[in-house]
């Protein structure tokens, strides 16, 4: 593995590394006109490795160093509560395993892994096939179409079926759950803010948007429980899984309708809306890259022929794998890490204070050229499996989309293969390019997951 020096640069005070001071950054107005995500970029690019700056008063340390972020996940993890976003997102998403904590987190995430085991993954191939093929046989030859909306409806169906042995074919509900992930994909902005609990709580349309979805939610989930109390048994889903399940260290025994319905909801909207980005923004990078998608059409056509794909194809699709990891390398669908500080320590020989914020922005670290040469390039090449030792070159957290650790996706490898086979399916069978006038870069919109701004409008043509 080639060492890179760790670049850190002292600031005015001997307290704190360099970074952007608040006022300026206010007064100016900077801070409101920058995303997310360039204002990060700057801050990697000016003060190095470890950056200090504070928002509304809060301290906040961005790591953009594989070194630092893997004593980040793994070393210091125990030092750390889920960030704030996260914590104040518990009046939405109730103690799922996205905002819990340990003891609690370890628990959950032990009941809820043998609907994640190799073999259970494995039975899922041919939904996530079946259903790829369906979605693209809607479309019309010459027709443009916003793909990130197939996108988010051919997810939800993956996720509904395998993880809770459920056929989204309604529109109406499509609707609903694609609304009630716009809703909380707002909801990061008031989560940041002062007094965010106190704001919650007042008739604001984005607090009226969240309640709504919320309810919808609600109704479609203790609706699925109530139906599996009445029939209950193994379907060789997750909500089985869950609805079975012995908690034996806690004192609780089996899940209550609560608990379950908390682990699904968080569960059903991680799993549907990040892997509906990464294969959104696969499909732009493919149609403005037309050499890499015919490289991938002769894969797939080579492998798949005329037929669905199967979890066996996985493996053979190598080209397909190079493709979904690059794209999230360069729009990682969970674009930066948070968390909180609950133990002083010590990083690089500053003290870093109990409630501070400290935040390990993929989107930043993954486009870093130290790691990767041209780094704004599309080259699926980075990850080819007769390249290993360059791959081995890089250190292990320069590529981290799925976090590490105990709070690595528990949901992972069904990520992989829906995105793997998804892009294989919709590319065997569709020529996809941009539109004429397309702009040559596409938005991205940083909320709680990295999605496109202005969705992802494609030119499609039948191969035959």
């Amino acid at each position: 593995m080639t060492v890179v020096a760790l670049d850190i640069h002292p600031g005015r005070s001997k307290r704190f590394p360099a970074g952007p001071s608040f006022l300026p950054r206010f007064l100016t107005g900077r801070m409101f006109r920058q995303t997310a995500v360039e204002s990060m970029v700057e801050s990697a690019r000016r003060y190095g490795d470890l950056v200090h700056y504070t928002v509304f008063g809060r301290h906040i340390y961005q790591l953009n160093h594989p070194e630092l972020i893997e004593d980040f996940l793994i070393k210091d993890a125990g030092k750390h509560h889920r960030g704030i976003v996260m914590q104040r997102s518990k009046t939405v998403l109730g103690e799922g395993l996205l905002t819990s904590e340990e003891p609690l987190h370890m628990r959950q995430r032990r009941l809820a892994q043998p609907a994640f085991l190799r073999h259970r993954i494995a039975n899922y191939g041919e939904v996530i096939g079946e259903n790829a093929a369906a979605i693209s046989q809607s479309w019309k030859p010459g027709s443009i179409r916003d793909v990130h909306e197939d996108m988010l409806e051919l997810a939800l169906r993956i996720v509904g079926k395998c993880l809770f042995d459920l056929d989204v074919q309604s529109h109406e509900e499509v609707k609903k759950v694609s609304a009630a992930v716009d809703a909380f994909m707002g909801f990061l902005p008031l989560a940041i803010l002062p007094f965010s609990e106190q704001i919650q709580r007042l008739p604001l349309p984005a607090m009226t948007r969240i309640r709504k979805g919320q309810a919808d939610l609600d109704r479609i989930i203790y609706g699925m429980i109530k139906e599996r109390r009445r029939s209950p048994g193994d379907r060789g889903d997750l909500l089985s899984m869950l609805m079975e399940a012995v908690d034996t260290e806690g004192s609780s025994g089996r899940m209550s309708d609560q608990q379950v319905h908390d682990e699904c909801l968080t569960i059903m909207l991680a799993g549907h809306e990040t892997t509906a980005n990464a294969l959104s923004f696969a499909l732009w990078l493919l149609a403005k890259y037309p050499e890499v998608q015919t490289r991938l059409y002769e894969e797939a056509r080579m492998v798949l022929g005329d037929r669905a794909p199967t979890a066996a194809d996985y493996s053979r699709l190598p080209y397909a794998t190079q493709v979904f990891s690059e794209t999230m390398r360069l729009y990682p669908p969970v674009w930066v890490i948070a968390r909180s500080c609950v133990e002083p320590y010590d990083i690089a020989g500053y003290a870093i204070a109990k409630g501070a914020i400290l935040i390990a922005p993929q989107f930043v670290v993954h486009r870093d050229e130290r790691f990767y040469p041209d780094p704004l390039r599309f080259d699926p090449e980075r990850f080819a499996v007769d390249k290993k030792e360059t791959v081995r070159s890089r250190p292990r957290f320069a590529f981290f989309p799925f976090a590490a650790g105990s709070r690595q996706c528990i949901g992972e490898g069904l990520a992989w293969m829906e995105g793997v086979l998804s892009l294989a399916t919709i590319v065997r069978d569709w020529r996809l390019s941009l539109p004429v006038g397309a702009p040559a870069q596409i938005a991205v919109n940083p909320a709680i997951s990295l999605r496109p701004k202005h969705g992802v409008p494609l030119l499609m043509e039948r191969r035959g």
